[in-house]
C-alpha cells in the first residue's frame, strides 16, 4: 500500500536523528492498529539510510517472518516503509482530503526535529561566539551554580571556567558580589545594581571589576568588567554623593551645610537645608540658602553656648552644644547642636556642616521630672506612707505620657498595686494579672508598656506598668524617660526598705520576729492610754520557760533558738487577733490580753497558752517537754504604769515559779515573800550566769590513808550577796523545780573535772549528790549517760548517793535504780539512819554502800567519856552493812578519836575536816599534784 504526499514542501532532514525518535509514534501506531508489531524505515536521496527503528525494540521473532502489510509513501528526497504485522484489521489508507494519518503524524514530528537541530546548531554557535568574545560573560541560577562562563570571564576574574561551571564560585569577594546579584534578581527588580569589587592579582596589586546582571528565568546573565582608577574614583563618588544625598533627604535631624567663611559675623552662608530643617523650623529652603544660621537665634538663646560654638569655629574644631533655637513663627525649641568642619581632598577646609537634633522634649521631661522629683522626695522625707508617694509617682507618669496609664506592681501574695488613684482604682486586680500576662497574651498586649524597677544591687524591686490605646513600642526618649521614672521609684522604695530595716532591727527581735521590749512597750503605753479613756482593765502577762538553761546546755544554743522560735509560733497561733506577743529576751516573753480583763478571763486564757506546752517540742531529732511559768498583772488594780505593770507580771511569774509552773495573778500579799522571791531571780539567772562552782571532798581508807575518792559539793557564789549557803538556796531550787537543771549541771562538771584528773588519780571516783526532784525526772538515766559519754568517765567512778527517803517515796524507785545500775554506775544511801530506817530496801534494792550521817558519828571516840549508844550503833550499822557486802563510809569525821574508833571497827572510807576540808577544783588538782596518796 502506498500514499501520496501532501503538496506541501517536505522538511529538510536533520543531520542525524536520535535513535528513539519515532518509536513513541509507532508504540501509538501499534496500539491504535492492534499490531503486534511495527516497523518504520526512512532514507534520503540515493536511498542514504536516514532512521530505522520498530516497536517493540528489538522485534522478538517478527523479523523473521513477513510483515501481514506494509505502507510505503515518498516525499521528494524521503522516502519511507512501515511494515507491521499481525493486524486485526488492516491499516486505514489515506482519505480523500490527505495522507495517511500515521504519514502527517510522521512529518510533524520530522519538522519537530529538524527545527530542534537547527535551534541547537543556533545555540552552539551562539555559544561559541559568547565563548570566544572579548567581553567577559558569565551566567548564574539563582541557587548560585555557574551555567556559563566563557574565556574572557577566566581572564577577568581569573578564575578558570573548569572549576566553577556546575557548581558554586569559592572566592569569597567574588561570591558575595554574586550573591547580592542573585538577592536583587529573585526580588524580581527590573534593573540590578552592579557590584564593585577588589580582586587580588598575580604581581599582588588587586584590580577592580565591575559584575552587572540581568535577570533571566530561573537565574541572571551578567558581565564583568575591569574598570580604570579614574573610572572607579568617580563611580565611587558618583554612588557616595547619592548616599549622601538620600541620607540628608530622609534623616530626621535637621541638617544645614555652610561656607567655611567667614567665622565673624555676620557668620557662614547657608548652602544646603535638608527636609527635616524645614519640618523643624518652618523655614522654606529658599528662605534660608544664602543666609546665615543667626536666623534662629533669639532671646534665651544661651550667650555661653554660641561663645562656646564660635571659640571652636575658630580653631577649626568640632564642637556639640544644647542651646535654644525659634521657629520662623517665633516658638522655642531646644536642640542638641553638633557643628564639624569638611575639608576637600587638599584638606583645605571649605564647609560647615551641623545636625541640629530636637530635644525638647527631653528638656521638657527632665525638667518636669527634676520638680516631680523633688514633690516625691519631699513627701518621702516626711515620711508619708509609701502608698502615697508611689500614687503621686505614678500621676506624674501618667501626666507624662498622656492617654496612659500608670501603675506600680511590687512583688508579693497578692502583688502590692499603687496607682495615681490609690485606693480607688477599681482594676489594681487587672494590673497584677496584666503583669503576670505572658507577652503577645491578652493582658500583655503590645499597648502595654513595661520596665522593671531595679535597686542599686540589680535587686528587682518591682515593675513599672504604662497601659494606653495606642499600640508599638515605646521609642527611644519614652524608653528613656520610662527609665528614669523607674529610677525614681527603685529610690523611693529603697529608701522605705531601708527606713524599715532599720525600724525592724530597733523594734523587732531578729529570732522570733516579734516585736521587742521597746515596742512592747510603746504599744502597751498606747493600749493603756485607749483603756484609760474607755474605761476597760487590760491584762499584762510575763512568761519564762523553766529547764531552758539545761536545754541550752546539753543540746546547744542552736537547738535553744529553734525551741524559742517553736515557742513563738505556738504562742502566736494560741492568742487572739486583740492580744500582743512579744519578746523580752533570752527565754522571757510579753504578753497583753486584748479581750481578757477579769481574773476569770485571764485564768481561762493562760491555760489555753499552757495548753500549747502539752505537746513535745521536736528539737535536734527528739521530743522534749518544757513547762512555762507565766505571771499576771491587771491595769489599773495592779498598777497605772508600764513599769510598775510590768514589774507585778515579774512577781506574779516567780510566784508561778515556787509553785512549780503554771500561771498566776499577782496580788498584793506576793510582795510579803519579796526578799525570798529575790533571792529565787538570782537563783534563776546564777546557773546561766556561771555563778555556781563545785568544791570536792576528799574521802580516805582510814586503814591506809590512801586517797579513793571525793565528793562534789555545789556552791554558790553570788556577785552581790557573796557565798550564799546551801542550806539557804538547795531547799529553794527544790521548790522551784532549779534543783533539776543545777543537779544536771553538777553532774555533768564532777564527771569531767574526775576525767581531768585522771592522770594524777586514775582510780579516784567522784560521788555526786541527787535531790529528790532529780530522782523523779524520767529521764535521770538519759542524764547521766550523756554526762558520762560528753565527759568519758568510767561508769563505775561515778557515786551517786541518794537519801532513805527518797528510796521510800519514789514509787518507781526500784525501776530508776536497775537503770542505774544498768549503765554501771554505784548507787550509795546517803545520811544513812535519819530517814524511815526501814532495812528492807537494803534487800529489796540495788545500792552498793551506805553513809553513816555525822549525826551518829559525831559522838563517837570522844574523850574522855565515849557515846556509848553512837559507837553501839555505828558499830551495828557497819557489821550490818558488812554483812549485805555493802561498803560503809562515815560522814562528818573532824576529830583523831573518831578516826582511830572507825579505824578499829573496819569502816571502809572516812570523810570529814580532820582528812581533808572541801577546795575547789584548782585547789584539790594542787594537793593530786603534790602527792596526795592515791594508792
Amino acid at each position: 500500500m502506498s500514499s501520496p504526499l501532501p503538496p506541501a514542501p517536505a522538511p529538510s532532514l536533520p543531520a542525524a536523528l536520535p535513535e528513539g525518535a519515532f518509536r513513541p509514534l509507532l508504540y501509538l501506531y501499534a496500539r491504535l492498529t492492534e499490531a503486534r508489531a511495527v516497523t518504520l524505515t526512512l532514507s534520503g536521496e540515493g536511498g542514504a539510510p536516514v532512521w530505522q527503528g520498530g516497536w517493540p525494540a528489538p522485534l522478538s521473532g517478527e523479523a523473521d517472518d513477513a510483515p501481514t502489510g506494509t505502507l510505503t509513501f515518498r516525499r521528494e528526497d524521503l522516502r519511507g516503509t512501515l511494515a507491521f504485522w499481525s493486524a486485526a484489521r488492516p491499516p486505514a489508507g489515506a482519505g480523500e482530503d490527505g495522507p495517511h494519518p500515521f504519514v502527517a503524524c510522521l512529518l510533524e514530528e520530522l519538522a519537530l526535529h529538524a527545527e530542534q537541530a537547527e535551534l541547537r546548531s543556533a545555540h552552539e554557535q551562539l555559544r561559541a561566539v559568547v565563548q570566544e568574545a572579548p567581553l567577559a560573560v558569565y551566567a548564574l541560577t539563582l541557587e548560585g551554580l555557574v551555567k556559563h562562563w566563557n574565556a574572557a570571564a577566566e581572564q577577568t576574574l581569573g578564575v578558570s571556567g573548569s572549576e566553577v561551571l556546575g557548581r558554586g564560585v569559592e572566592d569569597t569577594a567574588l561570591g558575595q558580589a554574586f550573591a547580592a546579584l542573585r538577592r536583587s534578581a529573585s526580588r524580581g527588580q527590573g534593573s540590578i545594581a552592579p557590584q564593585l569589587l577588589h580582586l587580588p592579582q598575580p604581581d599582588g596589586e588587586p584590580v577592580e571589576v565591575t559584575l552587572t546582571a540581568s535577570p533571566v528565568p530561573g537565574g541572571l546573565v551578567g558581565t564583568a568588567q575591569r574598570t580604570t582608577p579614574e573610572e572607579s574614583g568617580r563611580h565611587h563618588t558618583r554612588r557616595q554623593l547619592a548616599l549622601l544625598e538620600s541620607v540628608l533627604a530622609h534623616a530626621n535631624d535637621a541638617v544645614l551645610i555652610t561656607e567655611a567663611e567667614p567665622v565673624d559675623l555676620p557668620g557662614p552662608r547657608i548652602v544646603y537645608a535638608n527636609a527635616a530643617f524645614t519640618r523643624t523650623t518652618g523655614y522654606a529652603a529658599e528662605e534660608v540658602l544664602g543666609g546665615t544660621p543667626r536666623l534662629l537665634q533669639g532671646p534665651r538663646t544661651d550667650r555661653r553656648a554660641l561663645d562656646k560654638i564660635r571659640r571652636a569655629l575658630k580653631r577649626w574644631e568640632s564642637v556639640v552644644v544644647e542651646v535654644v533655637n525659634y521657629r520662623k513663627d517665633g516658638s522655642e525649641f531646644w536642640v542638641e547642636l553638633s557643628i564639624a568642619p569638611v575639608a576637600d581632598e587638599t584638606g583645605w577646609y571649605t564647609h560647615w556642616i551641623s545636625i541640629q537634633r530636637d530635644i525638647t522634649e527631653r528638656k521638657q521631661f527632665a525638667e518636669h521630672l527634676d520638680r516631680e522629683r523633688a514633690q516625691v522626695l519631699e513627701l518621702a522625707a516626711r515620711n508619708a506612707p509609701l502608698s502615697q508617694v508611689l500614687a503621686r509617682l505614678s500621676g506624674t507618669l501618667e501626666r507624662q505620657f498622656a492617654g496612659r496609664r500608670a501603675a506600680l506592681v511590687l512583688p508579693g501574695e497578692p502583688p502590692e498595686v499603687y496607682t495615681a488613684r490609690g485606693d480607688a482604682d477599681q482594676d489594681r486586680d487587672g494590673w497584677a494579672q496584666l503583669l503576670a500576662a505572658p507577652e503577645g497574651e491578652e493582658g500583655g498586649a503590645p499597648s502595654v508598656w513595661q520596665h522593671p524597677v531595679t535597686g542599686a544591687e540589680g535587686r528587682r524591686l518591682g515593675t513599672l506598668l504604662l497601659r494606653g490605646r495606642r499600640p508599638g513600642e515605646p521609642n527611644a526618649d519614652e524608653r528613656a524617660q520610662l527609665g528614669a521614672g523607674a529610677q525614681l521609684a527603685a529610690l523611693v522604695i529603697e529608701r522605705y526598705e531601708a527606713h524599715r530595716a532599720l525600724e525592724r532591727h530597733a523594734l523587732y527581735d531578729a529570732l522570733t520576729s516579734l516585736p521587742n521590749r521597746v515596742l512592747f512597750e510603746r504599744e502597751l503605753q498606747r493600749t493603756l492610754a485607749q483603756a484609760r479613756a474607755d474605761g476597760q482593765p487590760v491584762a499584762v502577762g510575763l512568761m519564762d520557760l523553766d529547764r531552758f538553761k539545761l536545754i541550752n546546755d546539753t543540746l546547744g544554743h542552736s537547738v535553744g533558738d529553734a525551741l524559742l522560735q517553736q515557742v513563738a509560733a505556738r504562742l502566736r497561733a494560741a492568742l487572739g487577733p486583740r492580744d500582743t506577743l512579744a519578746r523580752m529576751g533570752g527565754d522571757e516573753f510579753l504578753l497583753v490580753l486584748g479581750a481578757a480583763a477579769t481574773p476569770a478571763d485571764v485564768g481561762r486564757a493562760a491555760e489555753r497558752l499552757i495548753q500549747t506546752f502539752r505537746q513535745p517540742f521536736l528539737l535536734a531529732e527528739r521530743e522534749v517537754f518544757v513547762r512555762p511559768s507565766i505571771g499576771f498583772s491587771i491595769f489599773p488594780q495592779a498598777g497605772t504604769v508600764v513599769e510598775q505593770l510590768l514589774q507585778q507580771a515579774d512577781t506574779a511569774m516567780y510566784q508561778a515559779k515556787r509553785r512549780g509552773g503554771g500561771y498566776a495573778l499577782y496580788t498584793p500579799e506576793g510582795e510579803e515573800r519579796l526578799a525570798a522571791m529575790t533571792l529565787e531571780t538570782a537563783l534563776n539567772r546564777a546557773l546561766e550566769r556561771g555563778e555556781f562552782v563545785l568544791h570536792y571532798q576528799p574521802q580516805l581508807e582510814p586503814h591506809t590513808g590512801r586517797l579513793t575518792g571525793v565528793e562534789a559539793l555545789v556552791r554558790w557564789e553570788h556577785p552581790e550577796l557573796g557565798l550564799v549557803s546551801p542550806a539557804e538556796f538547795i531547799p529553794l531550787a527544790e521548790v522551784t523545780g532549779l534543783i533539776v537543771p543545777i543537779g544536771a549541771w553538777v553532774l555533768r562538771q564532777a564527771c569531767a573535772q574526775a576525767v581531768a584528773w585522771a592522770a594524777l588519780a586514775p582510780e579516784l571516783r567522784v560521788a555526786v549528790n541527787l535531790s529528790a526532784r532529780q530522782f523523779q525526772q524520767p529521764e535521770l538515766a538519759e542524764t547521766v549517760t550523756r554526762a558520762l559519754r560528753e565527759s568519758g568517765l568510767e561508769p563505775g567512778r561515778l557515786e551517786l548517793e541518794l537519801t532513805e527517803s527518797m528510796l521510800m517515796h519514789a514509787l518507781e524507785a526500784h525501776e530508776t535504780l536497775q537503770r542505774l545500775k544498768a549503765l554501771g554506775v554505784r548507787v550509795v544511801v546517803d545520811d544513812f539512819g535519819t530517814g524511815y530506817s526501814n532495812l528492807a530496801y537494803l534487800k529489796q534494792y540495788p545500792i552498793d554502800g551506805l553513809k553513816i550521817d555525822r549525826s551518829f558519828t559525831a559522838g563517837v571516840g570522844a574523850s574522855p567519856v565515849p557515846a556509848g549508844r553512837d559507837e553501839a550503833l555505828v558499830k551495828a550499822v557497819m557489821d550490818l552493812a558488812h554483812a549485805l557486802e555493802l561498803e560503809v563510809t562515815a560522814e562528818g569525821v573532824e576529830r583523831p578519836g573518831q578516826l582511830d574508833f572507825l579505824r578499829g571497827r573496819g569502816c571502809d572510807r572516812v570523810q570529814g575536816y580532820l582528812t581533808g576540808r572541801p577546795l575547789s577544783a584548782e585547789a584539790f588538782g594542787a594537793l593530786l599534784a603534790q602527792g596526795l596518796a592515791t594508792d
